[in-house]
């Protein structure tokens, strides 16, 4: 999925609609909701974010997507909310494809189940000997 960048434009734009404060609002950010940080950005590294539209999304490099916010803040939302819907999608791109860990393949006779560190049999629920490759 190509990334959409904001122009030169856009990011001088949103860093001057934020009054030199930061705009991160919310739980997505790691605030109570409804909240803005309002942290002073000058002289600070600022950073523009996507949101709520996704960077991959068609539509995102616009203007009212765009969000002036402090490092704590867009570190806060890729660790909690970007990386893991990155890997969320990945996961689902995926198996819409077909592809799956082995031993997760559907229709597998037997599974590893890593909570009791056994293989399964998935139709009787039996512990059984390793399969051998």
């Amino acid at each position: 999925m190509p990334r959409h960048n904001f122009s030169a434009k856009v990011k001088r734009q949103a860093r001057e609609r934020s009054g030199g404060h930061c705009e991160a609002v919310g739980e997505v950010y790691g605030l109570p909701a409804g909240q803005r940080c309002n942290a002073a950005l000058e002289g600070k590294r600022v950073e523009i974010d996507h949101y709520p539209i996704p960077a991959t999304d068609e539509g995102s490099d616009l203007l009212e997507n765009a969000v002036a916010c402090c490092t704590k803040c867009h570190g806060h939302k890729t660790a909690t909310y970007d990386v893991p819907m990155q890997a969320k999608g990945k996961r689902v791109a995926t198996r819409h494809l077909g592809i799956s860990r082995p031993g997760t393949l559907p229709g597998a006779r037997i599974k590893y189940s890593r909570a009791r560190g056994v293989w399964v049999d998935r139709a009787t629920g039996q512990i059984v000997e390793a399969p051998t490759s």
